[in-house]
């Protein structure tokens, strides 16, 4: 245990060097174009958030999952997904392109090209998952350092030199490249298997994640979709206002790097164990830890939120300080709901997340357009902030006759917390 413990404090380190260079980056991008720009960059890069979903194909919770248990496993299906890869997001991002290049203005196109490298560099990053699941987590950390660093250096130089603004397309690609870079360098030293063997096996492992991703895809699109619909929603409404939700999201989630760390090392063990009561326990205890964190962060921003916003983007963004706790509370949610989503897929429960999925992104797709229409930025948070609840709850609860609420209870159990 004390080796996931150290996993976690490395997954956390890497989290929150990304995050720091991610909120001082798009400050200065939001501050410097103000909230409409910044609202139409935030439109397109949603889609393409999107598009990178769709992409996966819902490699990345099976990479995890098989690696955790099997390294040889996990590499083989990291080579028989990447050109799957490929092509789907060669498709999809053309058609957004060539979208975007007729219904933005030129900064925003530019930024759209500048965001479509990078999501292509991400979703090719499978090697942090890798490294996650075998707890190899300080390679990612380092890895990142070097990666926010050269952005960091790169966006203050554009700043003091007084260059166009567009140039800040650079750091914006640098996030995503350089890290993958040198994991991908790092990858090919520690891999255990040969080159040689996992292409031989390369076929076998291409049909099975296209029966097994055809299943999961939906579901990690609902994710996707759940963050980005009220994007999309106010993209359509008001840039402005999309802009103002934008910053609130991205302060209110950033710490979620510390569920996220908490969450991806203790599944490793949650998956190894195979007595059922002991990974109940497993999972309570892990979702006592999510929530301490995430009442912790909503206490902090109820403090200083205020502040931080009008230190990072100015005056101009002052009704951040409206949506920002429910923001911190929509990401308790989310960590929450990744969890109960997560162990049931220590179970193979694909059929039921494929259905749960579906009845959800209905459901959510429904409650975003109305909230918007009627409410505007309030009906944004609000239509988010019930999605990941009832995501949580219900939908996840008719699975094997209330599996995850027989976890939630637990939470307020004694025994809970005791060694036996």
């Amino acid at each position: 245990m004390n080796k996931v413990y150290r996993n976690s404090i490395w997954m956390m380190s890497e989290k929150l060097l990304s995050i720091i260079g991610l909120i001082f980056v798009t400050s200065f991008v939001a501050r410097y174009i103000g909230p409409e720009n910044f609202g139409k960059l935030t439109f397109a890069t949603s889609i393409f958030a999107i598009v990178q979903t769709l992409a996966m194909f819902g490699s990345d919770n099976i990479i995890f999952q098989k690696t955790s248990k099997n390294p040889k496993t996990g590499e083989r299906i990291i080579e028989a997904t990447k050109y799957m890869r490929n092509a789907l997001y060669a498709v999809f991002a053309s058609v957004v392109l060539i979208y975007l290049y007729f219904k933005v203005d030129h900064l925003t196109f530019v930024f759209s090209i500048a965001s479509c490298i990078a999501v292509f560099f991400a979703l090719h990053d499978v090697y942090s998952i890798y490294f996650n699941a075998t707890l190899q987590s300080y390679l990612n950390t380092w890895c990142n350092v070097v990666a926010i660093l050269m952005s960091l250096l790169v966006r203050y130089g554009i700043a003091y030199f007084e260059l166009p603004v567009s140039y800040l397309s650079v750091p914006i690609v640098l996030v995503t490249l350089v890290p993958y870079v040198l994991r991908r360098y790092l990858f090919a030293q520690r891999k255990v298997t040969p080159t040689q063997s996992v292409q031989y096996k390369i076929k076998k492992y291409q049909g099975y994640m296209l029966g097994v991703g055809r299943k999961l895809v939906l579901y990690s699109l609902s994710v996707a979709i759940f963050t980005k619909t009220s994007q999309l929603f106010l993209g359509l409404s008001s840039q402005h206002d999309l802009g103002v939700y934008t910053v609130a999201m991205t302060l209110g989630g950033s710490f979620y790097f510390v569920l996220n760390a908490l969450i991806s090392s203790f599944l490793t063990q949650i998956y190894a164990e195979n007595d059922l009561q002991r990974s109940q326990k497993m999972v309570a205890q892990l979702n006592t830890l999510v929530a301490c964190v995430a009442l912790s962060a909503l206490g902090f921003f109820a403090l200083f939120g205020q502040h931080i916003v009008h230190w990072l983007y100015g005056q101009a963004y002052d009704q951040v300080n409206q949506i920002l706790l429910l923001a911190v509370v929509v990401t308790l949610f989310s960590g929450l709901s990744t969890v109960a989503e997560k162990y049931l897929i220590k179970f193979n429960a694909y059929d039921y997340l494929h259905k749960k999925t579906l009845i959800l992104v209905l459901f959510n797709l429904g409650l975003t357009a109305t909230a918007i229409h009627y409410y505007g930025l309030h009906g944004a948070i609000f239509a988010i902030l019930c999605t990941e609840l009832m995501s949580l709850t219900v939908f996840n609860y008719f699975y094997k006759h209330g599996l995850i609420w027989d976890t939630h209870l637990r939470m307020f159990k004694p025994s809970t917390y005791t060694r036996s």
